[in-house]
């Protein structure tokens, strides 16, 4: 008997605890990544770049993009100690709206606004996040119209939070560099210039979010 009770009071304390636990929710996400990193060869023609047809991005599969939006969902609801989830701005047909992604940006994230969050869903936390994969370094040595290059990919991860008054109660940022360096090498004749690159694959782009995220949460 003694025992049920103390089974029945620990379910209790339980389900309030999860009861009062903050929600969020992420209303936004940047996810950009230079195209030094990602696109393969790149064309020149009298300093004006041709249509990018050999950028990753492109064809990034839909479930990574999945796996980065779970990566993303865990590190705010850690950081916030919140219930999270991703929600989205809908048109007019109902459907949720989301980015299409570009040659620098990734597709199928949230794209809303803070004012049309708050009127559309009731959270203790409205959140946006920026991820910036950027390329640092590139001067390179050219000889005969050849140059050989380096970047180093450096990872930036961001989370702001909101509340319903739109007060910023968090922000922190992190930036992680020790990623290996990708080589370029980029020919030149006359006005043409192409440029091929070492590439960082969705997989690797996937996983370096995840190193960026141990960063985070030290």
């Amino acid at each position: 008997m003694r025992k049920a009770f103390c089974y029945l009071v620990l379910g209790l304390f339980i389900s309030l605890n999860l009861f009062s636990q903050n929600t969020a929710g992420i209303y936004k996400i940047k996810f950009i990544i230079d195209q030094d990193l990602v696109s393969e060869v790149r064309v020149k023609v009298a300093g004006e770049t041709s249509p990018d047809r050999f950028n990753m991005l492109r064809t990034f599969p839909d479930n990574l993009i999945d796996s980065l939006h779970n990566v993303i969902v865990k590190t705010v609801s850690k950081q916030l100690s919140a219930n999270t989830l991703i929600f989205y701005k809908k048109n007019r047909k109902g459907k949720d709206v989301k980015s299409f992604g570009s040659s620098t940006s990734l597709q199928g994230m949230p794209r809303n606004t803070l004012k049309k969050a708050i009127l559309a869903e009731e959270k203790d936390y409205y959140v946006r996040v920026r991820i910036n994969y950027s390329a640092r370094g590139g001067a390179g040595t050219s000889f005969f119209g050849t140059t050989i290059s380096s970047v180093r990919p450096v990872v930036t991860m961001k989370i702001v939070a909101f509340d319903v008054e739109k007060k910023r109660v968090y922000s922190r940022k992190v930036r992680v560099r020790d990623f290996s360096r990708l080589r370029a090498v980029e020919n030149t004749i006359g006005t043409v210039s192409v440029r091929r690159s070492e590439v960082i694959s969705p997989m690797e782009i996937y996983q370096m979010l995840q190193r960026t995220v141990e960063e985070y949460e030290k």
